[in-house]
């Protein structure tokens, strides 16, 4: 038996892991949010009327707590000799008995997604393998739109090789084929709004209520992505770097450089009184008003980008 650990955020090379661990044979696979580990340990005894052993898949690890994990642990101190595990998840911490375990009899991998310049490098050459051209801007551009999901742009340079062909792709190839990602449709209204913008903060709130977000879910986003630009301006006047923002805010460095960039347009002023008017609107919407609630969210566009 041999158990595999497929720790990191590269989803795209984890499963690439997978398939080359299982060489052709059939996956049980499992969702930790969804199973318990008993039946995880009972797949890893189970056996096929040919007497080939299991392939067990279990993907978000991290849903489960300590008592549940112990379970396998348990399990891996005597496990079934035919059958291989593969636990998926994105951390795990250095002193947990599961990590222990593993590294005793198997083998941890850790996977981390590229992130900002490099990404972008990625999908162009991704895209290249698929026969397509990407300029940098262009791929930077898909980058932003996707919010950097590296499982997302994969899709999307797959479907912009199938409409361009043998060609060069275009930001209107790009504007046409991959519409952004709510993430991405708030950096862009955060944007608008802090430019003075209004024609162009309504659009982009037409689009997001398109989504069918709930316009108290996306007045929270627009809320908190306000707060994650006072904070980042605090620490960046501080002194801090751009790799320290996103450690201490949690947040891919993508995320922090947009930060950075909304942190110089947005002064003190300017954020406090946008904090005010999202507060504001937020407490109507919980039925502090009479009015319906895209009139409330459009009224408060409206004072947000004056």
């Amino acid at each position: 038996m041999t158990v595999y650990l497929l720790l990191g955020d590269d989803e795209e090379r984890k499963a690439r892991g997978v398939e080359k661990l299982r060489r052709g044979r059939a996956v049980e696979a499992y969702d930790a949010a969804a199973t318990g580990p008993e039946a995880v340990v009972s797949a890893c005894n189970s056996f096929s009327l040919f007497g080939d052993g299991p392939f067990v898949v279990v993907r978000n690890l991290d849903a489960w707590n300590a008592a549940q994990k112990a379970v396998v642990v348990e399990y891996l101190q005597d496990p079934s000799p035919g059958s291989d595990l593969v636990l998926m998840g994105k951390k795990l911490g250095s002193r947990e008995r599961m990590l222990a375990a593993v590294k005793k009899s198997g083998e941890v991998h850790t996977f981390e997604q590229p992130t900002g310049r490099a990404l972008v490098k990625w999908v162009a050459e991704h895209a290249g393998k698929l026969g397509l051209q990407l300029p940098e801007s262009v791929a930077e551009d898909l980058t932003t739109r996707c919010s950097g999901d590296k499982m997302r742009l994969i899709r999307e340079t797959e479907k912009l090789a199938l409409y361009v062909g043998e060609g060069s792709a275009t930001h209107e190839d790009v504007a046409l084929l991959c519409p952004p990602d709510v993430q991405s449709n708030i950096f862009a209204f955060v944007d608008s709004l802090a430019a003075g913008q209004r024609g162009r903060a309504i659009r982009l709130l037409e689009d997001l209520i398109a989504t069918g977000e709930p316009p108290l879910r996306l007045t929270f986003m627009v809320r908190r992505q306000f707060q994650l630009v006072a904070r980042a301006r605090a620490l960046l006047e501080r002194g801090a770097s751009r790799s320290e923002v996103a450690k201490e805010l949690k947040v891919p460095p993508f995320v922090a450089r947009k930060l950075e960039e909304q942190g110089r347009t947005l002064d003190d002023e300017a954020l406090e009184r946008a904090l005010a008017l999202v507060l504001d609107l937020e407490s109507g919407l919980k039925g502090g008003k009479d009015l319906g609630d895209e009139l409330q969210v459009e009224l408060t566009v409206l004072k947000l980008s004056g």
